[in-house]
């Protein structure tokens, strides 16, 4: 039996293809918009040693991205929260009482990177009011930079290199890498469906 053409097929069954992909789109979206609207505020820190002396530039500086990112986790800890959370110009309903939700809450409002090769860290906050989100930014590069002493010594410096800045508009979820991703998993499961049906 002749192997049938598939690129002839695919183009022949363009409006299956269409459909789904319309379809994936659709979903992706309507997903995107059961979601909560949250916006973003972020802070950029720049983290420091003052006793190098002995350490060649490199083993300095991957020292001080090292701690960075150990700072990073110690933000997502409860310890961490109950600070920050407690201050009275921070939304505490805004968290579940429940522990787990509220670990998990805390974990999808507060995100942190850290540069490589440096000893920049960025902490962006989200939440449904674009107040909030600054405050507790703002917040959590404070208390970082109290607590980062007790844990590394104070030979270690946190200072603010960038102000926050809130974003204009929404930041989550993201419309657009929701709503490709849907098309493209739609024109796959297409692609999937008129090349079973061949096999049939």
């Amino acid at each position: 039996m002749a192997r049938p053409n598939y690129v002839r097929l695919i183009t022949r069954s363009w409006r299956q293809l269409t459909l789904t992909t319309l379809i994936g789109f659709i979903l992706a979206l309507a997903f995107s918009f059961a979601q909560p609207l949250v916006y973003s505020s972020s802070v950029k820190l720049l983290i420091t040693q003052t006793n190098t002396t002995g350490l060649d530039p490199y083993t300095a500086i991957k020292s001080t991205e090292r701690i960075a990112q150990n700072l990073a986790e110690i933000i997502y800890t409860s310890a961490f929260f109950d600070v920050v959370v407690n201050d009275s110009s921070v939304d505490a309903s805004y968290f579940p009482f429940d522990e787990i939700k509220k670990r998990k809450k805390w974990k999808d409002t507060v995100e942190t990177s850290v540069s490589p090769g440096t000893g920049i860290m960025t902490i962006t906050a989200y939440h449904i009011d674009r107040n909030q989100a600054t405050t507790i930014a703002v917040l959590a590069a404070k208390e970082l930079a109290v607590q980062a002493p007790n844990y590394f010594g104070f030979s270690v410096r946190i200072q603010v290199i960038d102000a926050p800045l809130p974003s204009r508009f929404i930041a989550r979820p993201d419309f657009a890498t929701n709503a490709m991703f849907g098309a493209i998993a739609g024109i796959l499961l297409g692609l999937t469906w008129v090349l079973w049906r061949v096999k049939e």
